[in-house]
């Protein structure tokens, strides 16, 4: 589902070892125990990276923390902290899209109630079952990487995928506000979510270079039209 899979990051090494780990052969014997072992690490891993790519901010991995914004590709960073790499112009590749401030936009993050900060993860708990920094509103689905989550450009909300359903999609269901085409951003996309929301991102830049010419036009026209005058 989008927002699970990841494949938003330039792939590490680890990276194409788990992503590789479905295709482990099955046997029995010595062999196969290591491979199960294996299996099941990568899978740890692959937890993992769902649930950094979930709570960090992209632009410096950093726990995310208000105000946070969403990127047109859908990543998650602490707003000030990418204005700074912006500034610096030392954006990493995978934030290369963010070139102006109309790249990003600011969301609004639901709290987890029973989420602390200083409260250290038990010892062998697993990823999913660790409590994070931010929720679903509306269902209370956890935002650890592993149920796919949105962000509503009209309202700014971030909400599950599930809970967006629930309304038929047309509307955002914190605020009510309208949804249309294009309103949608699905966070951490998959590789196929990810190619739509490109294709989207160059269409929208597109269209504000083409206002920026045509009002250029203009107002050669109106100066050109006043010296004639």
């Amino acid at each position: 589902g989008g927002g699970g899979d990841g494949g938003v990051y330039p792939l590490t090494h680890t990276e194409m070892q788990w992503m590789q780990s479905a295709n482990m052969g099955v046997g029995t014997g010595i062999g196969a125990v290591a491979r199960d072992h294996r299996h099941w690490a990568d899978r740890a891993s692959e937890d993992a990276l769902r649930l950094d790519r979930a709570t960090l901010c992209a632009a410096s991995s950093k726990p995310l923390a208000p105000p946070v914004v969403v990127t047109e590709l859908g990543l998650l960073c602490n707003k000030e902290e990418l204005l700074e790499r912006l500034l610096s112009k030392s954006m990493p590749q995978h934030l290369a899209h963010v070139q102006s401030l109309r790249d990003f936009a600011e969301a609004t993050l639901h709290p987890n109630p029973h989420y602390a900060a200083d409260k250290a993860a038990k010892g062998g708990e697993a990823a999913e079952d660790r409590e994070v920094p931010f929720v679903c509103p509306i269902a209370g689905t956890p935002m650890n990487g592993r149920s796919p989550f949105v962000f509503l450009r009209p309202s700014g909300r971030v909400v599950s995928e599930r809970a967006l359903k629930g309304v038929g999609a047309t509307a955002c269901p914190v605020t009510d506000v309208p949804l249309g085409e294009g309103d949608t951003v699905h966070l951490n996309p998959n590789a196929e979510q990810r190619e739509a929301l490109e294709q989207r991102h160059e269409e929208r830049r597109a269209a504000a270079k083409a206002a920026k010419v045509a009002k250029g036009g203009k107002k050669a026209q109106k100066a050109a039209a006043a010296a004639a005058a």
